[in-house]
C-alpha cells in the first residue's frame, strides 16, 4: 500500500512539472524566461512533495504542496496549449476553454501556496476550522469569479469570449464576484500571517526556528504582492518569488535540531559585505589609475586592481568579521572585554544581590536567551532575568575549590565560544556567589546574636522581677515590722527570725541568677573538673556507668568556648539519663588542631536526630555561636554526640 501511494505522488509530481514544460515549449505564445522559471518552481515543488511523503507518509503539508503544484502545473499546460490554439486558429472554442480552465486551475494552485501552505506549516495542523474557512473561501471564490467572467481575466486572452461565462447582461455580478474574491484573499493573507507570528511567539525554540525560516522565505512573494497588478509584474516573478518556499519547507520538515541561524546570517552579512567592499576597491583602482595616467583601456589595471584586492582581502575580511560581530553579537563578539569588564564591575561591586542581577539581564539581553539565574549551593535563587521558564544549560559556580552554585539558562543552544565564555565568567561570579553567602551568612549570625542577647536579657528580667524583687520587698516588710514592734516595746525575735530566713533565700536566688549567667563550676575547677562534676551530679542514683576521658592539665581555653562546651555536655548527658536508657556513657574532652572537641556517647536505643528535640538545636546554636559545629549520630547501637569549637585567639574571652 506504502508504495502504491509512493508512485501515485511521483506521477502526480511528475504530472505538474509536465505542465511547466508544456509551457515552456510553447515558446511562441510566452517568454522563454517564464517558462524556464515556472519549471523550476514545480520541479522545486514537486520534489518537496515528494520527499516529504517518503519521509513522512500522509503528512498534510507533503500533500497540500503537491496539490497547489498539480494544479498550477496542469493549470500553466492547459493555458499554454489554448493560447497555442488560439494563435493558430484550430479549435478555438476548445482553445478559449482550455484557457479559462487553465487560468483558474494556475490561480487556485499559486493561491493555495500562498495561502494554504503557511496555514499548515509546519506541523499540518490549522489554527482553527474560521481560519480554514476563510482560505477555502477565498480560493473557492477567485476560482468561481476566473469561470464566469464573460471575458477571461488572463490579459493574453483579451478579446476571447469566456465560453462558460455569464452572459454580457450579468458582467456586473461578475466583477463583484471577482473583486469579493480579492478581498477575501487579501483578510485570509492577514489571518495567515498572523498565525505564522502567533506559532513563532507561543512554539516551542525548534518550532520557532522552522517558522522563522519559511516565514523568511514566505517574504518574498508577500513583497511581490503590491506589484500583481501593474504592467511590470511578468510571470516569470512569480515563480521566482516562490522557489525559495519550497527549499525552506523542506529544510524545516526535515529539520531534527537547532541550527545556528545566527552565526549563518553573521556569515553572509560578512562575505556579502565583503564583497562589496572588495568590488568597490576594484573599480576604484582600476577606474582611479586610469583617470590619473589618463590611460583607461590599459591591459595592466585589471591586475593591478587583483593585485590591490588580494593583498587587502585577509585585513579587510577582519575588519568586516569584528563589525559583523558587533552587529550580530554584541559585545560578547570579544570575550576579552566581556571578562575584562566583569571583572571591573565584581571588584567595585558594594551591593551583590544587585552586581547579580546585572550580570544575568546581561546574559539575557547580550546572548538573546529567554532565561537567565544565579542558584547558591542550596539551590535559592540569588538573581533571575528574563521569561519563567525552564531552565535548558548550567554551568558550576565555583570558588576556593568548591561548589558554591550554578549558572543556569534556558533559550537557544550557545555557540561553542558563548559556552567557553560562560565557563570562564563562572569562575569570576563563584567568588560574589561565595561572598553573598558569606554575607547572609554574617547577617544570620548578627541576628542570632542580638536574638540570644535579647532572650538573656529577658530571663533576667524575668528572674529580676519574679524571684528577687519579690524576695526583697517581703524582707522590706519584715524589717518594717520589726521596727513597729521595737517602738512599741516588743521583742522582734521572731521578725529578725523571718528576715534572716528571706536572707537566705534571696542570696540563693542570687546565685543561682549568676549561675546561669556562667556556670561557677566552670572558673573554680575548670571545664574537665566542671564536667566531672556534672556528670556525678547527673548519673549519681541513675544506675549509669559513666567513663570521663579528660585532660589532666587544664588547657587555657577561651571564656566563652568553656561555656559552650559546659552547656552543651550538660545537655547531652541530660538526653542520656532522661531518654537513652543506656548502660554506659563515655565522655571525652581533648584539644586537637586548634579545636575543642567534646564527645558523648552511649549504648541506648538510639532515635536522636537535629530537628527532633528543643535540646539537639539548643547544642547546636551555643557551637555556631562561636564558629564551631555539632555532630549527632544515633542507631540501634546508641547515640553520638560529637562537639568542636574553635580555641584560636580570635574567638576571645
Amino acid at each position: 500500500m506504502r508504495g502504491i501511494r509512493v508512485v501515485a505522488v511521483v506521477l502526480l509530481a511528475a504530472l505538474a512539472v509536465a505542465g511547466g514544460v508544456v509551457a515552456l515549449a510553447a515558446t511562441d505564445t510566452r517568454s522563454a524566461y517564464d517558462g524556464l522559471a515556472i519549471v523550476l518552481a514545480l520541479t522545486a515543488y514537486a520534489a518537496v512533495a515528494v520527499a516529504i511523503e517518503l519521509a513522512r507518509p500522509g503528512h498534510p503539508v507533503g500533500r497540500l504542496v503537491l496539490v497547489g503544484a498539480l494544479l498550477w502545473g496542469v493549470g500553466e499546460g492547459l493555458l499554454a496549449l489554448g493560447l497555442a490554439g488560439l494563435e493558430t486558429g484550430l479549435g478555438a472554442p476548445g482553445a478559449a476553454l482550455a484557457g479559462v480552465l487553465g487560468t483558474a486551475c494556475r490561480g487556485a494552485g499559486w493561491l493555495l501556496l500562498v495561502l494554504g501552505l503557511p496555514l499548515l506549516f509546519p506541523d499540518g495542523r490549522p489554527p482553527g476550522p474560521r481560519s480554514v474557512g476563510l482560505v477555502a473561501g477565498s480560493i473557492a471564490a477567485f476560482t468561481l469569479a476566473t469561470l464566469v467572467a464573460p471575458t477571461p481575466l488572463e490579459s493574453r486572452l483579451d478579446g476571447v469570449d469566456n465560453p462558460i461565462g455569464v452572459p454580457e447582461s450579468a458582467r456586473v455580478a461578475a466583477d463583484l464576484l471577482a473583486i469579493g474574491s480579492l478581498l477575501a484573499t487579501f483578510v485570509a493573507l492577514v489571518v495567515v500571517v498572523r498565525s505564522l507570528v502567533v506559532r513563532w511567539r507561543t512554539g516551542a525554540e525548534l518550532e520557532r526556528q522552522q517558522v522563522a525560516i519559511f516565514g523568511a522565505a514566505f517574504s518574498l512573494p508577500l513583497l511581490l504582492l503590491p506589484v500583481i497588478s501593474t504592467p511590470w509584474a511578468a510571470p516569470w516573478m512569480f515563480a521566482l518569488v516562490l522557489i525559495p518556499t519550497p527549499v525552506a519547507v523542506g529544510v524545516a520538515m526535515f529539520q531534527r535540531r537547532l541550527y545556528d541561524v545566527q552565526r549563518a546570517a553573521n556569515r553572509t552579512l560578512t562575505y556579502v559585505a565583503l564583497s562589496v567592499v572588495l568590488a568597490g576597491v576594484y573599480a576604484a583602482v582600476v577606474a582611479g589609475v586610469g583617470v590619473v595616467l589618463d590611460d583607461r583601456g590599459a591591459t595592466w589595471l585589471p591586475w593591478a586592481g587583483a593585485g590591490v584586492v588580494a593583498v587587502a582581502f585577509a585585513p579587510v575580511r577582519d575588519w568586516l568579521q569584528q563589525g559583523v560581530n558587533r552587529l550580530t553579537y554584541g559585545r560578547w563578539s570579544t570575550p576579552a572585554e566581556v571578562l575584562a569588564d566583569t571583572g571591573r564591575r565584581l571588584a567595585d561591586a558594594a551591593d551583590a544581590p544587585t552586581l547579580l542581577r546585572s550580570l544575568t539581564d546581561e546574559l539575557v539581553t547580550g546572548l538573546g536567551l529567554a532565561r537567565a539565574e544565579i542558584h547558591d549551593a542550596s539551590g535559592r535563587v540569588l538573581a533571575a532575568s528574563g521569561q519563567p521558564v525552564a531552565t535548558t544549560g548550567s554551568v558550576p559556580l565555583t570558588a576556593y575549590g568548591q561548589g558554591v552554585g550554578s549558572l543556569r539558562w534556558a533559550g537557544s543552544p550557545l555557540r561553542p565560544v558563548h559556552r567557553s565564555l560562560l565557563l570562564d565568567l563562572a569562575h569570576q561570579v563563584g567568588a560574589t556567589v561565595h561572598t553573598a553567602g558569606l554575607v547572609d551568612s554574617l547577617r544570620h549570625a548578627r541576628e542570632q546574636l542580638v536574638l540570644g542577647r535579647e532572650q538573656e536579657r529577658r530571663r533576667l528580667r524575668r528572674d529580676l522581677h519574679d524571684g528577687l524583687g519579690p524576695s526583697l520587698a517581703g524582707l522590706g516588710l519584715h524589717v518594717d515590722a520589726a521596727a513597729n514592734l521595737l517602738a512599741a516595746g516588743q521583742s522582734p525575735d521572731t521578725q529578725l527570725q523571718l528576715l534572716r530566713e528571706g536572707l537566705g533565700h534571696t542570696v540563693a536566688e542570687v546565685r543561682r541568677v549568676v549561675e546561669g549567667l556562667r556556670p561557677p563550676a566552670v572558673d573554680d575547677l575548670g571545664l574537665s573538673g566542671a564536667i566531672a562534676e556534672l556528670g556525678r551530679e547527673l548519673t549519681g542514683g541513675a544506675g549509669l556507668d559513666l567513663a570521663l576521658e579528660l585532660p589532666e592539665d587544664r588547657p587555657a581555653l577561651p571564656a566563652a568556648v568553656e561555656v559552650a562546651a559546659y552547656r552543651v555536655a550538660q545537655e547531652a548527658l541530660t538526653n542520656v539519663v532522661r531518654h537513652a536508657h543506656a548502660e554506659h556513657c563515655r565522655v571525652r574532652v581533648c584539644v586537637e588542631a586548634a579545636e575543642l572537641v567534646l564527645t558523648v556517647a552511649d549504648d541506648g536505643h538510639g532515635g536522636a536526630a537535629p530537628g527532633r528535640g528543643v535540646g539537639l538545636g539548643s547544642m547546636a546554636e551555643r557551637a555556631q555561636e562561636i564558629g564551631g559545629s555539632v555532630q549527632v549520630t544515633s542507631d540501634t547501637a546508641g547515640t553520638t554526640v560529637v562537639a568542636r569549637f574553635p580555641v584560636h585567639e580570635a574567638v576571645g574571652p
